[in-house]
């Protein structure tokens, strides 16, 4: 069985000596291989630092050092591909008057990290005000690019892909609200994201991220929403609790932010209850890099009692009963109903990936077969409670 622990609690060793400009020694014990290192460094998304910073990594076995300067040339290979698709489609949406933001990683890599490509990620995030949707689509189309076959439930974002240089294919989420769960877009709404707007030259012309409380408050929901239900990785879907790019992030974020930007975040989680999560995140950078943090501020949020519904929201990963809390959340009727609507009649292919057996059914009875099994589920929920 395979020390992660070791291996993790080595691997943030090596990276607050390497930010710190120390050499990082090698000191796992001849029991732990190199591949498990490996597996490692690539689920904490740190291969092109660490090769940056190769003159530094003592003792490191030369077979491992290999695999992460492989690796680091394929990320650069990748981030300058990315940015040459995405960038074009930002500034064409500029040119058109549509208002965009970058967000997570791409906001992260192009605004704090000091070499985009250090911050590893599949795709980009980019939201666009709700209005703009349609004309924001025939922009993609025109550049070339053609929509993704997006998992099962997602009601405010939709996935589109880009061939690039024969090498990749490029991905973007185009979101017409920050978070695609209306429980959620009471915490984090699509004004804070457009309001206090930040230029982000380093990606192009044209190109916003949200303000650092914002961008906070939205990593934190991210990671936590990553901790239930994991992310899309080449390995597979994974599930984290914490990665340390996650924690460089916040770290990157907590040095740029200003007494009044804490303020505003704090004041801001008063409000909504979501201190705790924040301390939580802000805890688990502060163990994995000794950052510094404004004195009591943690112990502030933690005081904070956590919004009784996201506390059973997140309590409860079932995306059945999580759907329900989002249905009781949805801001209006119509809202109500194309969130009921798309949970209950989902398209043919995704009914096909649920019941790839039942491939000549008739969709209306996959879709009542869903709606049967569903109906099912929820009264399991009921005679448990």
């Amino acid at each position: 069985m395979t020390d992660t622990v070791s291996i993790d609690g080595f691997l943030a060793a090596s990276v607050r000596s390497l930010r710190a400009q120390v050499e990082a020694r090698w000191t796992l014990p001849d029991s732990i291989g190199w591949k498990d290192v490996w597996e490692r460094i690539e689920y904490h998304g740190i291969p092109l630092l660490l090769h940056n910073n190769a003159g530094g990594l003592d003792g490191w076995p030369e077979a491992l050092l290999e695999r992460i300067g492989e690796e680091a040339r394929l990320m650069v290979l990748w981030e300058t591909t990315h940015h040459k698709t995405v960038s074009a489609l930002v500034r064409a949406l500029h040119e058109a008057g549509i208002e965009s933001v970058l967000m997570k990683g791409t906001a992260l890599a192009y605004s704090l990290h000091e070499e985009p490509a250090v911050r590893r990620r599949g795709d980009t995030d980019l939201l666009v005000r709700p209005q703009f949707r349609e004309r924001t689509r025939a922009i993609f189309e025109k550049l070339g690019w053609y929509r993704r076959i997006d998992p099962h439930g997602l009601y405010y974002q939709e996935g589109w892909l880009h061939d690039a240089a024969g090498f990749f294919v490029h991905s973007v989420d185009l979101h017409w609200e920050p978070s695609d769960r209306p429980v959620l877009q009471g915490i984090i709404p699509i004004d804070a994201f457009f309001d206090a707007k930040a230029p982000v030259p380093r990606f192009c012309e044209g190109a916003f991220r949200p303000d650092l409380p914002t961008m906070m408050l939205h990593a934190t929901i991210n990671q936590k929403w990553h901790a239930l239900h994991g992310y899309d990785a080449e390995g597979g879907r994974l599930v984290s609790p914490r990665r340390l790019i996650w924690s460089i992030d916040f770290d990157l974020m907590a040095r740029g932010m200003t007494p009044q930007d804490w303020q505003r975040l704090q004041e801001h989680c008063q409000r909504h209850g979501v201190g705790a999560l924040v301390a939580h995140s802000l805890r688990g950078m502060v163990q994995d890099l000794h950052s510094e943090l404004p004195a009591g501020l943690i112990d502030a949020l933690d005081r904070e009692p956590l919004n009784p519904t996201l506390a059973r929201y997140f309590d409860d990963p079932d995306s059945l009963g999580q759907f329900w809390i989002d249905l009781r959340k949805a801001r209006s009727l119509d809202q109500k109903w194309r969130l009921f609507a798309m949970r209950a009649f989902p398209p043919r292919d995704h009914l096909l990936d649920k019941y790839p057996a039942a491939k000549g059914w008739p969709t209306p009875l996959l879709q009542g077969r869903l709606l049967f099994e569903t109906a099912g589920r929820a009264v399991r929920r009921a005679v448990s409670r």
